[in-house]
């Protein structure tokens, strides 16, 4: 058997950049968090930076620092903080199977991540046992506040908060979402609605657009024929039509046609049998989540309080506040008013990973 191979043109002295970063697990999510001051000056050499970093457009990543999926390829650039102690920062989602960077969404368990860094970082001094870390997304304008456990006003290494969706434990950390910065176009409710209908293929399916946490579009699972309880097996229907319900959702929202992230699309349903809350499956980057996000938790609890939502007619009330969201793997609690969900907050947890220098190959 002869093997052919193709010989490449030597680069020996091809330049390499040296940029230091840090990994840190937030939730459900890993996130590399880089300084502005350790990335190029023009945005489009950090976009080219970033994707080389994480390796795409190869869909494995295997040249680069992602995980191939869509909870690991995503990156924070911090800036600094502001006169009033704020943590200003962006949050990149790094496309896998192309060359781009997108800018305009929000990542709430790499908001939790950042919370954790800014402390091990040293850019916010802990004071006392609970150390609360406000941080800012600069692109979006949403705000968080994440709560910290420092005993003794010390930074902790590890902890034991182990939530579902996590096979090991964190240091507990609880993140606050606040209506008056979680909308990032506007209304909450950008058509005015709380059902709109949208066509796809000459038929309409309902569903609430909401702007809260990120811009939204929650279906009715029945309308879609399918149930929000659903396996992944059970779902594939629902990755299939994503794309497009995506984008007819976008049209009605306002928001600009040149974003594949925004608006997160999901079906929600009734709770399994004997539980409260609600069931939800939310589609990420071309893919079924395998959790879901804390801001796309955020619309489902946001819509939870508006009467004629999907989302309360699928509700299940507690007997107390609160929303338990059923996912694809576990649940996730979420501590809100459900009169008037003006304030949510979640329990999360975070762990520091790795303190490195990547390697950045100039091609």
């Amino acid at each position: 058997m002869t093997l052919l191979f193709r010989e490449e043109p030597q680069a020996g002295s091809l330049p390499v950049t040296a940029v230091p970063a840090t990994l840190v697990r937030g939730g459900t999510s890993k996130c590399w968090i880089f300084r502005d001051e350790d990335l190029p000056a023009d945005p489009q050499e950090t976009e080219r930076l970033l994707i080389r970093t994480f390796g795409s457009p190869d869909l494995r990543q295997i040249d680069g620092v992602g995980g191939a999926s869509s909870t690991t390829s995503k990156a924070i650039t911090v800036a600094g903080t502001g006169p009033d102690g704020t943590v200003h920062y962006r949050f990149a989602q790094v496309a896998i199977d192309k060359p781009a960077v997108e800018w305009a969404s929000n990542c709430g368990n790499c908001a939790t991540a950042l919370g954790l860094y800014a402390l091990h970082a040293g850019l916010v001094t802990p004071t006392g046992d609970v150390t609360r870390v406000p941080i800012l997304n600069t692109v979006t304008g949403l705000r968080l506040i994440c709560e910290i456990p420092t005993p003794g006003s010390q930074v902790p290494a590890y902890g034991g908060r182990r939530l579902d969706g996590q096979h090991y434990p964190g240091v507990p950390i609880d993140v606050v979402f606040q209506k008056t910065s979680w909308s990032s176009y506007g209304a909450q409710f950008p058509t005015g609605n709380a059902v709109d209908d949208i066509d796809v293929d000459g038929r309409q399916y309902q569903a609430t657009l909401i702007d809260a946490g990120a811009p939204a579009a929650l279906f009715d699972a029945a309308a879609l024929g399918l149930e929000a309880t659903g396996s992944e097996e059970a779902l594939e229907a629902l990755v299939r039509i994503a794309p497009q319900l995506r984008a007819a959702a976008a049209r009605k929202m306002n928001l600009p046609q040149n974003l594949s992230s925004i608006p997160k699309v999901g079906i929600v349903g009734p709770p399994p049998e004997g539980t409260t809350g609600v069931s939800a499956r939310m589609i990420s980057m071309s893919a079924l989540h395998p959790a879901i996000g804390l801001t796309s938790a955020v619309a489902v609890a946001a819509a939870s309080g508006t009467a004629g939502s999907v989302v309360q007619h699928s509700m299940v009330p507690a007997a107390e506040d609160g929303l338990f969201i059923h996912l694809l793997k576990g649940k996730t609690a979420l501590a809100l008013d459900a009169a008037d969900p003006a304030e949510v907050s979640f329990q999360r947890s975070a762990r520091v990973i790795s303190e490195s220098t990547i390697l950045v190959p100039s091609d």
